[in-house]
Formats: C-alpha cells, structure tokens, sequence
C-alpha cells in the first residue's frame, strides 16, 4: 500500500477490511469481505476522497489479498 496516499481514518478502514479479507474462514466470508472492500473504495473514489491512481493501486491491494485468501481457504 505504499503506493496508495491516504488519510488516516482511510488507512485505519482499509487495514480493518484487509484483517476482514485475511480473516475469513469461509469462501463465502472471504468474497462478502472482498466485495465490502471493494465498495469502500467505490465510495471513497465516488466522493472524490481518492486520486484515480489512489483508487485503483488500492483495488488491486484488496484484490490480491482477497485472492491469496480465496486460495487458503479453498484448501483447506
């Protein structure tokens, strides 16, 4: 997230939807804590809180966490 500038109540938010993503035991958790993510930063680009860079550096952040995580638990 180094690439991603964000205020910090912003930071604390995303870093608690990333402890939600990591978190999941359940595929079903996994992708409903993925797609809050997402629209947290929908909400945030949508405002205008975000840069167009910002936002999309952090949906590939949240993205990828989400997709390390899907592939945890599915092997499990």
């Amino acid at each position: 997230m180094q690439n991603v500038v964000l205020n910090d109540k912003m930071k604390r938010e995303t870093d608690r939807l990333l402890a939600q993503i990591a978190g999941a035991d359940t595929l079903i958790i996994a992708v409903k804590a993925g797609a809050r993510a997402e629209g947290f930063v929908l909400g945030m680009e949508t405002v205008g809180a975000l840069r167009i860079g910002d936002a999309e550096n952090l949906y590939v952040v949240l993205e990828s966490a989400l997709e390390e995580r899907l592939k945890c638990v599915a092997s499990i």
